[in-house]
């Protein structure tokens, strides 16, 4: 039993010697390819929770998984210290999309590979895997989009015809539903009783948004119009 654990001891012990062009040039293709994932998780990122600071740290995690694997192959016992460095550093960045996650994964499989001299399947996976997330955010893939719109109006409730609003919006809506209206003060002390009318529409041509909103505020009841236009609306996270 002593035997074996002496043999296991000196095989973690024992391990690659890297000569210091063989670790630059490590090193440079984890950069190479940092870049690379970096710059394409830039170009197909959509929504609203881009961070500067992440698009470094996937450059980052891709060499720092590279010199980890050089270390490991130089000393293999030092894979425990990094376990136990690992646990001792708790990453506590909320990753809110899973796409970063995956970003995060290939950065650090690609890392591996810059790391254990695999240059070529470090560069074909990377250029692989974002050629498929190119095709996936130029084609729109599992994207939900819609031309409805919706329009908030404060009409005066003496003045208000229901007829007369939908055939004026007729002229520049394919369609128009009224999902809610409520009576309510209008924002003027003075100005009596007014209805809170929430329509939801598909414009004929969403360039003639401004000639809606135009229309809709010289008629005589409409106080207040507020139309939001999204003809792509997409999930923002």
């Amino acid at each position: 039993m002593t035997e074996m654990l002496d043999n296991l001891m000196q095989t973690l012990q024992s391990g690659q010697t890297l000569s210091a062009g063989a670790l630059v040039y490590g090193m440079l293709i984890a950069f190479i390819v940092g870049q690379l994932n970096a710059w394409f998780y830039k170009w197909t990122h959509r929504g609203v929770s881009y961070s500067r600071t992440f698009t470094q740290a996937l450059v980052l995690i891709t060499m720092i998984s590279a010199m980890s694997i050089m270390l490991i192959m130089t000393a293999p016992l030092a894979a425990f210290g990094l376990l136990g460095g690992l646990a001792i550093i708790r990453f506590r960045t909320v990753v809110r999309d899973a796409r970063d996650n995956v970003y995060v994964l290939l950065c650090l499989v690609c890392g591996m590979a810059a790391g254990m001299g695999y240059a070529l399947v470090a560069l074909i996976g990377s250029l692989g895997a974002n050629s498929i997330a190119w095709y996936l955010h130029k084609t729109g893939f599992g994207g939900w989009r819609s031309m409805d719109s919706v329009l908030r109006m404060q009409v005066d409730a003496d003045g208000f015809d229901q007829s007369a609003m939908s055939r004026l919006m007729r002229g520049f809506c394919r369609k128009q539903t009224l999902v809610s209206m409520d009576e309510g003060p209008a924002m003027d002390p003075q100005g009596g009783r007014v209805y809170q009318c929430v329509y939801k529409v598909r414009l004929r041509n969403p360039d003639n948004a401004p000639a809606l909103v135009n229309a809709l505020r010289t008629s005589g009841p409409v106080r207040f119009v507020n139309l939001l236009v999204d003809p792509e609306r997409e999930e923002v996270s």
